[in-house]
Order: C-alpha cells, then sequence, then structure tokens
C-alpha cells in the first residue's frame, strides 16, 4: 500500500479514469445518481490525494533525511551533520569531523533518483540508499577547488522517528582530494 501513498501519479490516473467512466454513465442516463457517482469520484480522488501529501512513507522519510543532510553539508553545519549519523558509525563520525573543517563546500547533494530499499523487518529498521551525490568546495588551506561525484550505497537505521547513517561505500576515495 505505501506504492499509494508514495506516487500521486497513480491516484491522478485512476481519478481520471473513474470520472472518465462516470462522465459517461451520466451523458448516457442523465440520473442524479450518475450525478452523484461524479461527485463522489472527484471527492474520493481528493481525499486520497491529500493523504498522499499528509503520509509520510519510511521511503519518503529516507529520501527526506538525505535531501537534509545535503543542506546541513551546504551550509557547512558540521553538528547538523552529526546529528545525522549514527553514534555506533565511529569512523564516519571521524571522517566528518576531520574533513568538514577543512572544505567549505560551496554545493552538495544527489544526483537523480535514488534507489531506496528500506526494511522494516529488522528491528530497528534499515535502509539502503544507491545513487550518485557530487560536493563541490574550496579547500581551506590554498584556496584549491574540489570537485567529486561518486556513486554512492548509504546505509541507514531507524532510531525512533528519524533515520540515521550508519555508513557508507562510494566508488571515488574523497579523502585525497581533502587530505587525509
Amino acid at each position: 500500500m505505501n506504492w499509494l501513498a508514495e506516487n500521486a501519479l497513480v491516484i491522478w490516473a485512476a481519478g481520471a479514469v473513474a470520472l472518465t467512466m462516470a462522465l459517461v454513465v451520466y451523458w448516457q442516463t442523465r440520473t442524479p445518481r450518475a450525478q452523484m457517482a461524479i461527485a463522489v469520484v472527484v471527492l474520493v480522488t481528493a481525499a486520497l490525494l491529500v493523504a498522499e501529501k499528509w503520509i509520510e512513507t519510511p521511503r519518503e522519510a529516507v529520501r527526506r533525511t538525505l535531501d537534509e543532510i545535503a543542506a546541513a553539508v551546504r551550509e557547512n553545519d558540521m553538528p547538523a551533520v552529526l546529528r545525522y549519523i549514527s553514534p555506533q558509525a565511529a569512523n564516519l563520525r571521524r571522517d566528518v569531523e576531520t574533513a568538514m573543517p577543512r572544505v567549505t563546500i560551496g554545493a552538495a547533494g544527489i544526483i537523480g533518483t535514488p534507489q531506496i530499499g528500506v526494511d522494516l523487518t529488522v528491528n530497528p529498521a534499515q535502509a539502503t540508499v544507491e545513487g550518485r551525490g557530487f560536493i563541490e568546495g574550496t579547500l581551506k588551506r590554498d584556496g584549491m577547488k574540489v570537485r567529486q561525484m561518486a556513486q554512492m550505497t548509504v546505509t541507514f537505521v531507524r532510531d525512533g522517528d528519524r533515520w540515521l547513517v550508519t555508513g557508507y561505500t562510494a566508488d571515488k576515495d574523497w579523502r585525497s582530494a581533502v587530505g587525509r
């Protein structure tokens, strides 16, 4: 059922088909019941669209977390970035604490639509995101521009109502650009 809450296109398409059918019936019969069917289709479609906006699925929550992390990185806000990293991810925390003070970030984000897999059957719930990320900045030590784009896999664990990063792998080593 999550697919319905994640994609308004399905709701719009089903609503359009149902409305077309109700309009055809109305044009053929011109009865009050057919008019009522049109109103019901419009109301049900509107209610489903509102519900789709209000309901945040686990996959949408992970995507929102990714966007919030990228925003914190763009703002060069290391404490905010660290709040999104699991306390058990000591190596990742150390990487952030080492790299962020050395670089002024100008841009960071996700390119395209990442593949997000969520496993709610384990406790705590886990998620894996595969996608392409980028970061652009300036080294503080010498003013050199740094640009890095990489295919990444980021793992998350749910902690209460938040998703925290537990680790990542990338096809490029960004550490060489900022210095170890």
